[in-house]
């Protein structure tokens, strides 16, 4: 128990903020609902999530280089159907932020470019099912899409400020994952793999923001393949809580919570 305590504080402090995966036993965690009887074939739980990407890890896609920083912040609404305590169909609905820089040659003069974004619709669909099962322990595999298209609140060119002509960031990615989980008492710790595809561009600039004086950026994630970490606290009634870190395609945290009915 004490080991399970620290692997959770640990994940809970890792100085890093595209889309949460969730723990592999998620369909049966909750066992009773407020209404809804551990006998029912079918059910449903709501949820928060909020999901903190501190560097998605990307690359330019029309020319050579990184992108210095692409971040983002989605504060997250979940419905979640379950059946069978065996698997699980999500639709995500929430609001995005995302900032990010990079450097590109602007007639042989180096310039830096840095843009955020408003907050603005951001939403997902998913699935998760349970493989096989071993006593406590759950092999199980998902995937997941998800879009935003925010506006750009600002944007500089060598940190002065320029028009931002109504420029917007389109994001989309998808993922597939295997996960492995192991149920402890209350916690549920989790480990897994996971394929990522993750696209972003800036179209439309009113000034040249890319190599060879283009007007726009496009953007694609370098390592596809990542993993991820974290446990769920839950006492198999009505509620549970989630931290997940998630590594090497993508630095980022979420923090998940769900209540069934």
């Amino acid at each position: 128990m004490k080991k399970i305590i620290i692997l959770f504080l640990t994940i809970s402090t890792f100085n890093i903020f595209a889309a949460p995966v969730g723990n592999p036993l998620n369909p049966e965690i909750i066992a009773d609902g407020f209404f809804i009887t551990p006998a029912s074939w079918i059910n449903f739980r709501l949820g928060y999530e909020g999901n903190f990407v501190s560097d998605s890890r990307f690359d330019k896609r029309d020319s050579s280089g990184k992108i210095d920083n692409f971040k983002q912040d989605i504060n997250s609404g979940s419905f979640t159907l379950n059946l069978q305590n065996r698997i699980d169909f999500s639709a995500v609905l929430g609001a995005a932020r995302m900032r990010s820089d990079w450097r590109f040659d602007n007639a042989g003069t180096m310039s830096r470019i840095e843009l955020e974004t408003n907050y603005r619709l951001y939403w997902a669909v998913g699935g998760n099912v349970i493989l096989f099962q071993w006593g406590n322990t759950a092999l199980s595999t998902g995937g997941r899409y998800s879009r935003a298209k925010p506006s750009l609140s600002f944007i500089t060119q060598d940190g002065a400020p320029q028009d931002t002509g109504g420029s917007k960031v389109k994001f989309r990615d998808w993922q597939v994952d295997l996960g492995l989980a192991h149920q402890i008492d209350i916690f549920i710790p989790y480990v897994g793999v996971k394929y990522l595809n993750s696209r972003a561009k800036i179209l439309d600039a009113t000034f040249a923001i890319a190599d060879d004086s283009k007007n726009f950026m496009k953007m694609k994630n370098d390592d596809h393949f990542g993993v991820y970490v974290g446990s769920s606290l839950s006492n198999s009634k009505y509620f549970m809580l989630t931290v997940e870190a998630r590594f090497i395609d993508e630095e980022a945290i979420s923090v998940m919570g769900e209540l069934k009915f």
